[in-house]
């Protein structure tokens, strides 16, 4: 029932965590979430982003805020389409990981993600959850 909300040219993104071996079985699932834009154009800083992002600018790159992640009536500040194709640990820096994702199908995009905010995503404290109240 929960995909039938989705529109299909607009993704979300999940995290899940499987055992090592055969049968591979899923361990853990993170919920819905979205990767972001890269910063917006700022002509203040010299390389003309908010907070100056690492590696040369794609001019393209402002040109995927167009299209904005839409679900249930109501707009994210997220792409519509995003697309997770790599998934590593940093090299040189075991605390981390390097997600890169394509932002609606225009533009790469490479994030550094700490392995403890990949845990809290898969195995969130029960004491901050929120939960619906279903007699409504």
């Amino acid at each position: 029932k929960e995909v039938e909300l989705l529109p299909h040219t607009h993704y979300v993104s999940l995290i899940y965590a499987f055992d090592p071996f055969p049968p591979f079985e899923i361990r853990a699932r993170s919920g819905y979430f979205c990767l972001g834009f890269a910063n917006p154009v700022d002509p203040t800083h010299a390389n003309g982003s908010a907070e100056p992002e690492r590696g040369t600018f794609n001019p393209h790159t402002p040109l995927t805020r167009n299209r904005k992640l839409r679900q249930n009536n109501e707009t994210f500040e997220c792409p519509q389409m995003q697309y997770v194709s790599s998934f590593i640990q940093k090299v040189g820096d075991p605390s981390k990981t390097v997600i890169g994702y394509g932002l609606n199908d225009c533009t790469p995009r490479l994030v550094e993600v700490a392995k403890s905010e990949i845990g809290r995503l898969l195995f969130p404290d029960v004491w901050e959850m929120v939960l619906e109240d279903e007699s409504q």
